[in-house]
């Protein structure tokens, strides 16, 4: 009986300090910045959905994200996130460009945009606080009705997301 109480009471201490938390809403900033939130479905998957403002518009991306661990200190935990995902929406834009020549349309027009992303980051998530903070690298190309073909390698982020 005095096992079965230790290996009980080893249970429960070990899932009372794990902190595994399920969902995360936060901000992301750099050229596309909007609002994000996670769904963790284990402790290395997780689907991001973003509702984010680029270029007049706005556009609702969606991210199937893999974490690595790489490694804890005594106030957090270092993540490497690598993933990619789908995105639409709308912006407004005056012009385009095709390799070197861009044209002017003269007045701001309606623009929808289908595209896929890729991700890259890392996140430092704190022990005493259920926040992460974190840097990442998002690429994007896209089709629309106004620029056929767009492609953009350099839209890196700095984001903060509270868990719970």
């Amino acid at each position: 009986m005095k096992k079965i109480i230790i290996i009980i009471l080893l249970g429960i201490s070990a899932s009372a300090f794990s902190q595994f938390y399920p969902r995360e809403i936060g901000i992301r900033m750099g050229y596309t910045s909007g609002l994000t939130f996670r769904v963790n479905i284990e402790e290395d998957l997780s689907y991001e959905g973003q509702l984010c403002y680029r270029n007049q518009g706005g556009i609702f991306t969606i991210l199937r994200q893999k974490h690595l661990e790489m490694g804890m200190d005594k106030h957090g935990n270092w993540e490497f996130i690598y993933g990619m995902g789908f995105h639409a929406g709308f912006y407004f834009t005056d012009s385009y460009r095709i390799f070197y020549k861009e044209i002017y349309y003269g007045q701001d027009l309606f623009t929808p945009v289908v595209g896929m992303d890729g991700y890259i980051g890392i996140d430092y998530s704190l022990e005493t606080i259920p926040m992460s903070f974190g840097i990442s690298y998002q690429p994007f190309m896209e089709i629309s009705l106004r620029q056929i073909f767009g492609i953009n390698l350099w839209d890196f982020g700095l984001h903060a997301r509270f868990k719970f």
